[in-house]
């Protein structure tokens, strides 16, 4: 009952706002896709989506691999430091960039996800690369608001410098003058940050039908299950908000959740928001890095979809 109680927790957290007379109840939260063994194995599913494989998953893979040389040599090979793998899914990612480092500086690597299933997954995946170069490891459950704590807690006499990856667009899915705030708060001068995020030409906000795939709906079903609702008793669905998409569940029957002593109603025709995607022109997303850090270097793909940005703090 774990993922119970956190949902309910964010749904107490966040409240509700009202619309048209129904409330409107807010648990869009990424992490909670990574609670459970199950979730977690759901999520990694998304890779067999053709439109994810190919908008996000190969395109930032295929970035990294194009250009996470130039980046290392920006980084420096003079001092080793901690690989911190934010949301670290299989390790595939970060593999890559071990990869590129050529055993040239030793590294500790330090993935972070909220279960301890994704985290033993993205682990045995680097092991099995071999790498000389990587000679410890440290992992960190949390989920990813609270990765603001997470970098000092990596620090140590040995690896004094960070690294940090933020790939699959997790910053997307975060309010994020707040997100970026956080996270650069903890970078101490010399740590960089790699982010891996979709950018927007043309119409910002497009193809709406995608959203309300059924993968979506079986991916975030579980945390409504958690709360108590039976498949008949909700309907997936998807908008658009002023910058973002929106991702929810209708109410409909009237239900009543009780959890440790507390209780949440809700009514026939209420909406659970479950994820939402902020989308960003390539403009955008340059100005918000360049407030937080003091480098900037943006690399994006053939066909201005995905972009990767090394940031300096």
């Amino acid at each position: 009952m774990v993922i119970r109680e956190v949902i309910f927790k964010e749904l107490i957290k966040n409240g509700y706002s009202k619309s048209n007379g129904k409330k409107i109840w807010d648990i869009a939260n990424r992490s909670l896709l990574n609670l459970t063994p199950e979730q977690a194995k759901a999520f990694l599913k998304l890779k067999n989506f053709k439109p994810y494989k190919k908008n996000v998953f190969d395109r930032e893979v295929k970035l990294i691999k194009d250009n996470i040389g130039k980046f290392i040599e920006k980084i420096g090979t003079n001092k080793q430091f901690n690989l911190i793998d934010i949301g670290c899914g299989d390790g595939t990612k970060a593999k890559e960039f071990i990869r590129a480092l050529r055993n040239k500086v030793k590294i500790r690597y330090c993935p972070i996800s909220p279960d301890e299933y994704l985290i033993n997954v993205a682990i045995n995946n680097i092991k099995k690369g071999k790498f000389k170069n990587t000679i410890e490891y440290k992992p960190c459950k949390a989920d990813f608001e609270s990765l603001d704590k997470v970098a000092s807690l990596m620090r140590s006499k040995k690896f004094q410098k960070n690294v940090i990856l933020l790939h699959g667009s997790i910053l997307a899915s975060y309010e994020i003058n707040d997100y970026l705030f956080k996270l650069s708060t903890d970078m101490l001068k010399g740590d960089y940050i790699i982010i891996g995020n979709g950018i927007r030409k043309g119409e910002r906000l497009v193809n709406l039908d995608l959203y309300k795939n059924k993968i979506f709906g079986n991916l975030f079903s579980p945390l409504m299950k958690s709360l108590g609702f039976k498949k008949n008793e909700i309907e997936q669905d998807a908008r658009f908000g002023k910058m973002r998409v929106e991702g929810f569940f209708k109410i409909k029957v009237y239900k009543k959740v009780i959890h440790k002593g507390k209780v949440i109603e809700f009514n026939k025709g209420d909406e659970i928001i479950v994820a939402i995607l902020y989308k960003y022109y390539l403009e955008e997303l340059e100005n918000f890095f360049k407030m937080y850090f003091s480098e900037v270097n943006i690399v994006k793909d053939s066909e201005d979809e995905y972009i990767l940005a090394l940031c300096k703090k």
